[in-house]
């Protein structure tokens, strides 16, 4: 399935698994906690890229209360109901809250997971021991031509092509993206004219719309989880300073979570 980000080979395991390596000998060691880095440094456009420690932590404590499990569920509904899935790829998959749902409910598949944060696929690791993940980019995937039965991909940003490259024909990809009223009474404290959510994209070249969902209700997390939950968004650096100020002092008492969930099929 993975994919050397040096030269395209298949990596396989070497001895007992420990280290990967392809054909040219290009060969990755796993880490402690057993995953692997398939970002090679040329690549990185910071030094830690992606979520830093501070984010990651924020993002684990609401998913630790659960506040995003309807959403959880409604990924696994989509994913259990399709045929033939015995490979899937949670793309961003963060610190694995959306993999570990998808790893109790299909036991049978075979589930990686990557993200370009290395904080982020840390606590994943140590979270899903049957997950194998990758520290790796979206838009360079270390990943086979035709690898996969199915990705999913919550908010992350990736690159559609690469999306459809590593699919196999007529196989599945599961996007999820905020309504237009996600988390409106934060932003409707932190703006003055707040804007509802863009609507979800068109789909993109080869792949095909098989069908659409939305999810919404309302939370209600407390002081602070709500600024938690600011905080493993691009909220936490958006709006004026004293806005935050405000809104950290007169956090809402609900809010709203609402998706959208949009199911594609790679063209055969």
């Amino acid at each position: 399935m993975w994919a050397c980000p040096h030269c395209q080979l298949a990596l396989l395991p070497i001895g007992t698994g420990e280290s990967l390596a392809c054909a040219n000998r290009h060969a990755f060691d796993r880490a402690r906690e057993g995953y692997v880095n398939l970002l090679p440094a040329n690549r990185k456009r910071s030094l830690e890229p992606g979520d830093n420690p501070l984010m990651v932590a924020a993002r684990r404590r609401v998913h630790e209360a659960d506040i995003y499990r309807p959403l959880a569920d409604a990924l696994v509904t989509e994913l259990a109901g399709l045929s033939g899935v015995s490979s899937l790829l949670d793309l961003g998959c963060g610190e694995a809250y959306y993999c570990d749902a998808l790893a109790r409910a299909l036991p049978d598949c075979t589930l990686c997971g990557i993200d370009i944060s290395r904080a982020a696929i840390r606590l994943a690791a140590r979270r899903c021991r049957s997950v194998d993940f990758a520290v790796a980019s979206a838009y360079r995937l270390p990943l086979l031509d035709e690898a996969l039965d199915a990705i999913v991909r919550v908010f992350a940003p990736a690159d559609d092509a690469e999306i459809v490259r590593a699919l196999k024909p007529g196989r599945y990809y599961l996007e999820v993206s905020p309504a237009p009223r996600h988390l409106w009474q934060v932003r409707a404290l932190l703006y003055d004219k707040p804007r509802e959510h863009a609507p979800p994209r068109m789909a993109a070249p080869g792949l095909r719309l098989l069908g659409q969902a939305g999810v919404q209700y309302e939370a209600s997390p407390g002081p602070e989880l709500v600024w938690d939950i600011i905080s493993m968004t691009p909220f936490a650096y958006r709006g004026r300073p004293e806005r935050r100020e405000y809104l950290q002092r007169h956090t809402p008492a609900a809010v709203t979570m609402a998706f959208s969930l949009h199911l594609y099929c790679r063209d055969a």
